[in-house]
């Protein structure tokens, strides 16, 4: 089965852990004055479903096998100018330990401590919802 895409697709996801914290992780910033935080997130393959997608970038990138919870609907977003579809997943760890891979700098931290970070502009809304429910 053939996926055709009229735009690349971009997952990314909210990993908690059992005690309540979420995953953030820092990119290596191009502006050092403006250090801006996200959620885990990386391009869907060609031929691959965003479900597949997002595990695979966990394993890979973070080091951790994780499980899909629920999935939210996608919607548009620009990285890097290009229009794109994005897909967040809310995810738990079923094993191993995250590494930074990829980031800077990845923390771990209460959902209650969110709103102390600079996140970027995709990232903000997630948030806001996050400090809501």
């Amino acid at each position: 089965m053939s996926l055709m895409r009229i735009r690349p697709t971009y997952t990314a996801a909210i990993i908690e852990r059992h005690d309540d914290t979420v995953l953030i992780a820092l990119r290596s910033p191009t502006d050092p004055e403006r250090r801006l935080w996200q959620f885990p997130h990386g391009r869907v393959e060609e031929n691959e479903s965003p479900e597949k997608g997002m595990r695979r970038i966990a394993r890979d990138t973070l080091g951790l096998k994780i499980e899909i919870v629920v999935g939210q609907p996608p919607f548009l977003a620009h990285v890097e100018g290009r229009e794109v579809e994005i897909r967040f997943f809310i995810c738990g760890v079923l094993d191993g330990e995250a590494t930074p891979g990829p980031y800077e700098e990845i923390r771990w931290i209460s959902k209650h401590h969110l709103q102390e970070y600079e996140f970027d502009d995709i990232s903000k809304p997630v948030v806001e919802w996050l400090l809501e429910s």
